[in-house]
C-alpha cells in the first residue's frame, strides 16, 4: 500500500500513527510524494493499493480526482482517501469537509485521519481498512491477467476495424479518391481481417473444449482417488497411466477440431476468392502423445516442429495442480500448432493479393507505409494475447 500526498499533508504522521508499535499482518506502507500538476505517478502502477492523504485545511482539486482516475485505470485493487489535519477544524466543519470529499470520490472509501491517542477510533478504522485491503496470494497475477485481457480486447477491436480504415488511410496519404481500385484493395484487407477473426473464433472454441476436458478429468480422478485406500500406490502406479490416456484423448480431439475448423475456413476463403486452385489443409497435423522414453517421465507431446517431455506429477502439489500442470504442456503445444496451421492459408491469401496488385498500374504517389504488414501484425498480436490468456495460470 502506497501513501500518496503533497508535501506537508501529514503522510509520515499518518504512517506512524497507523502502525504505531503494532505491525499489520500482510500490510506494508510506503510514502510517495506527489504534486497535482506533475507527471503521472509511477507508484500508481507499482502497488496493490493507494491511500491518498488530503489535508482538511486544503482544497480538493482536479489533480486529486485525476490521481484516483489513474489508479482505477491502472487496475489498483484497493483505493482510499484519508483526510488529515481534522483536529484543526471544529466539529461541524469536519463533517462538512468529509461530506464534500466523499461526494467528489464516489464509491472510494473516505476515512478520517488518525488522532494521536492509542485508542482513537479513526486509527482503528484506518487499520481495519488496510487489513481488509491486504492482497491475498495470487492477486498480483490476477491483476496482470485483467490488464492483459483489456489489452487483448483493444487488439481484437483494432484487428477488426483495420480493414475498414486502411483504404481510407491510403486515400488520405495518396490523395486518391475511393475508386474501383481502392475499393478492391479494401476488400483484400477485409478478407484478411475476417480470416483472422475466424482463427480467433476457433481458438475460443478449442479453449472452451480444453477447459471442459480439464475439469472433467479432474472430477474423474478425484472420484477415483477417494475410492483408493493407499494414496502412494495410486499416485505412482495408477495416476500416470490415467493421465497419459487423458492426454492422448485430448490431443486427438484437439487435432480433429483444428482440422475441421481450418477446412471450413479454407472453403469459406475459396468461395470469397472464387478460387479455381484453392488451398486445402492436410488430413493430419501430427499432434501426438506417446509413452515416455524414460521411466522418470509421463509422456512426450510431438508436433511437426518440436517434441516436449511431460514430467511425472508431484504428489506434494495435490491432484488439482497435478492435472493443471500436466495438461498445460499439451495446451501450449496446441496453441503453437494452431498458429502454424493457419500460416499456409494466410500465405495463400497474400499470394493471390500480390498477383492482383502486380496487374495494377503503380501510381507515383503511392504511400510508402506498408499497411498490409501493420494490419497483419495487429491481428497476430490479438491472437497471441488471446491464446496466452486461455492458457492456465
Amino acid at each position: 500500500m502506497t501513501v500518496v500526498g503533497e508535501p506537508g499533508v501529514g503522510k509520515s504522521t499518518l504512517v506512524s500513527r497507523v502502525l504505531g508499535q503494532n505491525a499489520l499482518s500482510g500490510v506494508e506502507l510506503a510514502e510517495a510524494p506527489w504534486q497535482p500538476g506533475g507527471a503521472p505517478l509511477a507508484a500508481v502502477t507499482d502497488t496493490d493499493g493507494v491511500l491518498l492523504a488530503v489535508p482538511a485545511t486544503g482544497v480538493w482539486g482536479a489533480g486529486h480526482s485525476r490521481l484516483l482516475e489513474d489508479a482505477v485505470a491502472a487496475h489498483v485493487t484497493s483505493i482510499g482517501v484519508v483526510v488529515t489535519m481534522l483536529d484543526r477544524l471544529g466539529a461541524a466543519e469536519r463533517g462538512r469537509v468529509l461530506t464534500y470529499i466523499s461526494a467528489r470520490v464516489g464509491r472510494i472509501t473516505v476515512l478520517s485521519g488518525p488522532g494521536a491517542g492509542p485508542e482513537d477510533p479513526a486509527t482503528a478504522a484506518v487499520r481495519a481498512f488496510l487489513v481488509d485491503s491486504a492482497p491475498p496470494p495470487g492477486r498480483a497475477e490476477l491483476r496482470a491477467r485483467r490488464i492483459a485481457a483489456r489489452l487483448a480486447d483493444q487488439c481484437t477491436a483494432m484487428a477488426t476495424s483495420a480493414g475498414e480504415t486502411i483504404a481510407d488511410a491510403r486515400r488520405v496519404h495518396s490523395g486518391q479518391s475511393i475508386d474501383q481500385r481502392s475499393t478492391r484493395a479494401r476488400a483484400w484487407e477485409l478478407l484478411r481481417v475476417q480470416l483472422s477473426d475466424r482463427q480467433l473464433a476457433l481458438i475460443g472454441r478449442i479453449g472452451e473444449h480444453l477447459r471442459t476436458d480439464r475439469a472433467a478429468v479432474l472430477k474423474r480422478l478425484t472420484a477415483d482417488l477417494s475410492r483408493v485406500g493407499e494414496d502412494r500406490a495410486w499416485w505412482h502406479t495408477h495416476l500416470p497411466n490415467r493421465l497419459r490416456a487423458e492426454l492422448m484423448d485430448q490431443a486427438m480431439r484437439a487435432e480433429h477440431h483444428i482440422l475441421t475448423g481450418i477446412a471450413t475456413d479454407a472453403d469459406w476463403l475459396a468461395g470469397q476468392l472464387a478460387d479455381r486452385t484453392p488451398w486445402r489443409p492436410s488430413n493430419a497435423l501430427l499432434l501426438r502423445v506417446d509413452p515416455p522414453p524414460t521411466p522418470g517421465t509421463l509422456a512426450t507431446v510431438t508436433t511437426p516442429t518440436e517434441e516436449i517431455t511431460v514430467p511425472l506429477p508431484d504428489p506434494a502439489r495435490g491432484l488439482p495442480r497435478a492435472v493443471e500442470g500436466t495438461t498445460a504442456i499439451l495446451v501450449n503445444q496446441i496453441w503453437r500448432l494452431l498458429a502454424s496451421a493457419y500460416e499456409p492459408l494466410f500465405t495463400h491469401l497474400a499470394e493471390r493479393q500480390s498477383r492482383w496488385e502486380a496487374e495494377q498500374a503503380a501510381t507515383p504517389d503511392q504511400p510508402t507505409t506498408d499497411w498490409h504488414t501493420l494490419a497483419k501484425s495487429a491481428t497476430a498480436l490479438a491472437g497471441t494475447i488471446n491464446a496466452a490468456l486461455r492458457a492456465p495460470f
